[in-house]
């Protein structure tokens, strides 16, 4: 095992945890890279039985919400190298203006070649 590991928020909430009186924030869609002990004690990586962790953070109350807990974990990546988002080979379309369109009479659309 690393020293390090890198934590990815995949879920539609942010975390924050404190441990060894250091405040750990888990921002939605960010690899955050923290120490592989800091891992176990939060997310029980490298540990079979998830139940103790998971209430430790406050997702499950009784056993029966374990199946509920473990799905929310999940959304949680843990891994040896920082996560590259999928997909992002082109550029992102925000702030990006349209190609003006230019009406003839007859009706038909053309684009205007920029």
């Amino acid at each position: 095992m690393t020293d390090f590991v890198y934590v990815t928020n995949r879920s539609d909430k942010a975390l924050s945890f404190v441990y060894a009186y250091k405040n750990y924030d888990f921002p939605i869609g960010k690899s955050v890279q923290i120490s592989a002990e800091a891992a176990r004690h939060i997310f029980g990586h490298g540990d079979v039985n998830k139940e103790p962790y998971l209430a430790r953070l406050g997702w499950i109350r009784l056993h029966s919400e374990l199946e509920q807990g473990i799905e929310r974990l999940s959304q949680f990546i843990i891994s040896d190298e920082s996560f590259v988002e999928e997909n992002r080979s082109l550029p992102s379309a925000v702030g990006v203006v349209p190609l003006h369109v230019e009406k003839r009479a007859g009706g038909s659309t053309r684009q205007r070649v920029a």
